[in-house]
């Protein structure tokens, strides 16, 4: 049974402690405290006010300014109880932010041939040792306080293929913790890996130029889901080697790797490939989750490892996963979880610096905008610096392209604005972009990364829910049975035609974005419900053909809009969880990629294959400027809701004079006659052998018309 505290004594500023009395222990009553070094020295506390609880008296008391961080303190009341100082909310003032800032990049664990060596920022601690196992031999070194508070160790020894934890002594008791800056660990993440950082340099690809992101067409996949099914002919399902494993085939149809090679996406955005805490690594099969369960920032996940107690294994494989897509000319993006940690009492960062890396109100309690119990606290500058260590270690040793940021708006803008900024210096081209939502995180509203702060992030993108809601139609599990545009709803035409124009038109659109690169327009992701059984909720009236017609324009809008598209992996052929919303942690048979869809709808994956040909193929898909797009794009709104969507963007390499889209997702045919003459390129069915041209044309139900104006 856990011992009730007398008293306890939390160091929240600079010469401010609070220390709270039980009403157990003399009815929450002290006539005065003093405080004692781990020395013996003394000096005396001044009550300066009291607040009677329900349960505790806490005493605001004043105490000297000078204490020193370093050392263990202990508050004694006159009844002779005493507890130790807790350095609490002082690190969250601006005098301590100044005071132990560390700007340089040595943190964490560096190994050559001659010594190996240690380095863990913990400014509230007062002792840290490194507890260092190898060859089933153990050590103990106890680390040296520098400065900005930095603890250092050098073992004059080559410690590669060593495991390690530290033992820190903070605020009255000694926690053990891995390492926040280690890049690997044993399973389940219980110990930090020694490695060779001069074993781990990126590969160099010459990949394909990409001048701006909205010529990127991003697909997203789940390393575990792209080979779970034993549909998808793979030897390592489920792995890191899986997912680049060549020649895998479903009744001869190629699959996984392969599959995606010839799709013509450019970038592959991977679910969280970073350590997670809720599945059991000894154990994998036992568990499901997607991964957005934060344990250990800085290493792959080893559920994903062929061997997850081999650290350096599970560096190589999900290395070779980028290598082998960079080998196929295509980009690999990571979906980052920055925003929140699995489980506090887990979590390096509170365990070596509590009260520091997690936002809390001004009532002391833990800020929950993730809905998760935490929220990180991206305004610290050492937070920040962390995060932006970390984007830097992932380009740098794996050679990532991007990243998607989970919960983007717990972040605040700055963090972001300096993310982008260090990435950029190691990449041009990299991409940065993620969920935009407006959450209760505590934080002001100004300075959230929400999508409404768009403007103040100009080189960051947001998934476009407007976009989704308008072109597919709500995707909340109460609103199931919404239509959107492309499901029937007329009603949404206008707002179809602002989604269209990558929500940055102005002047008879609806506006969201300062520029097209900062939308990312999507109908399916790993949330929610896949668009074919969104389809099949709010489409019941509908025969399996129709809901195919209507699958295909909902791909067909997202990969012709102004702006970055984005598929999940399956979408194109149908993709189905059963009906299920939020499927984190379903099983692998919900879950998985199958394969036998990829053939039952072969049409609609051929579909798919010509929209990104023709969204590469013709710039006009692809302009880059909110004034090119006021300027070229314009829409007409015909009887019965049909939509046309104009691009006056001449292209000399293809002959015409722009592009023009024509939509119909209602079951009346239509003929309309046009002006220009017009090169009908791709009808529901796909690309035209034989091109048609005419000033009358006919549109069919529940169909996508693309043309060339000539």
């Amino acid at each position: 049974m856990e011992k009730e505290h007398s008293i306890q004594a939390y160091l929240d500023d600079y010469g401010k402690v609070h220390v709270l009395v039980s009403h157990r222990f003399y009815n929450g009553k002290a006539d005065s405290f003093y405080i004692k070094d781990e020395f013996g020295n003394c000096n005396e506390c001044i009550i300066r006010g009291l607040i009677n609880g329900p349960d505790v008296s806490t005493y605001d008391c004043i105490v000297p300014a000078e204490l020193n961080f370093g050392t263990q303190y202990t508050i004694v009341d006159n009844h002779g109880f005493q507890a130790p100082l807790e350095i609490r909310f002082i690190v969250r003032t601006q005098q301590f932010e100044e005071m132990f800032e560390y700007t340089e990049d040595d943190l964490g664990c560096s190994c050559t041939k001659n010594e190996t060596k240690f380095a863990v920022w913990a400014p509230t601690a007062t002792k840290v040792i490194v507890s260092i196992r190898q060859d089933q031999k153990e050590m103990n070194v106890v680390m040296k306080r520098t400065d900005k508070g930095v603890y250092r160790a050098t073992v004059n020894a080559d410690l590669k293929t060593a495991t390690y934890v530290y033992l820190v002594s903070v605020n009255g008791e000694v926690v053990e913790s891995s390492d926040p800056y280690a890049i690997s660990c044993t399973s389940n993440g219980k110990r930090s890996a020694v490695l060779d950082l001069n074993e781990l340099k990126c590969k160099q690809f010459n990949l394909p130029e990409l001048n701006s992101p909205i010529d990127a067409i991003l697909y997203e996949c789940s390393v575990r889901d792209m080979t779970s099914s034993s549909t998808s002919g793979s030897h390592f399902n489920k792995k890191f080697k899986g997912l680049v494993e060549p020649n895998t085939r479903n009744n001869g149809r190629p699959t996984g790797y392969d599959y995606i090679r010839l799709l013509g996406i450019t970038h592959v955005q991977l679910l969280p490939a970073f350590d997670f805490a809720t599945v059991d690594e000894d154990s994998p099969n036992r568990q499901y989750n997607w991964g957005y369960d934060p344990l250990n920032f800085f290493c792959p996940e080893g559920s994903f490892s062929m061997n997850p107690n081999d650290p350096f294994l599970r560096v190589q494989e999900l290395r070779e996963v980028v290598d082998g897509f960079h080998e196929a000319g295509i980009r690999v993006n990571l979906d980052l979880v920055l925003n929140h940690h699995y489980d506090l009492t887990m979590a390096s960062l509170q365990k070596i610096v509590p009260y520091y890396y997690f936002r809390y109100n001004e009532n002391g309690l833990l800020s929950s905008g993730s809905f998760c119990g935490n929220d990180t606290d991206s305004c610290r500058k050492m937070t920040r610096k962390y995060f932006i260590d970390n984007i830097k270690m992932w380009m740098n040793i794996y050679g990532i392209d991007g990243f998607r940021f989970d919960l983007m708006g717990i972040l605040d803008v700055d963090t972001m604005n300096e993310i982008v900024k260090a990435a950029k210096e190691i990449k041009k081209d990299v991409m940065i972009y993620g969920e935009g939502w407006n959450l209760p995180t505590y934080l002001p509203e100004d300075k959230k990364a929400c999508m409404s702060n768009n403007a103040q992030m100009p080189e960051i993108a947001h998934f476009n829910d407007y976009f989704r809601d308008s072109v597919k139609g709500k995707s909340s599990e109460g609103e199931s049975f919404a239509k959107g545009y492309c499901t029937g709803d007329g009603d949404f035409i206008f707002n179809m035609a602002s989604s269209l124009a990558g929500s940055v038109k102005g002047s008879d659109c609806h506006k969201i974005f300062m520029e097209p690169h900062q939308t990312v327009n999507y109908v399916e992701c790993h949330d929610n419900q896949t668009s074919w059984d969104k389809i099949k909720d709010c489409c019941k009236e509908d025969t399996r053909e129709i809901r195919i017609q209507k699958h295909k324009m909902l791909i067909g809008s997202v990969m012709f809009a102004q702006g970055i598209p984005f598929l999940q992996a399956g979408q194109e052929f149908c993709r189905t969880k059963l009906g299920y919303h939020n499927t984190f942690c379903s099983s692998d048979s919900i879950n998985q990629m199958d394969w036998d869809r990829m053939i039952r709808y072969e049409e609609i994956v051929k579909y798919t294959r010509t929209c990104i040909l023709l969204r590469k193929k013709f710039e006009a898909f692809r302009l880059k400027t909110t004034a090119e797009i006021e300027e070229k794009v314009s829409f007409d709104y015909m009887d019965a809701n049909v939509l046309v969507y104009t691009i006056n963007h001449p292209d000399s390499k293809w002959k015409c004079r722009g592009m023009k889209l024509i939509f119909n997702p209602f079951g009346v045919e239509r003929n309309l006659h046009f002006n220009d003459k017009l090169t009908l390129l791709m009808d529901e069915n796909g690309l035209l052998k034989k091109s048609l041209v005419s000033q009358d044309i006919l549109i069919k139900p529940y169909s996508l018309l693309v043309c060339a104006v000539m």
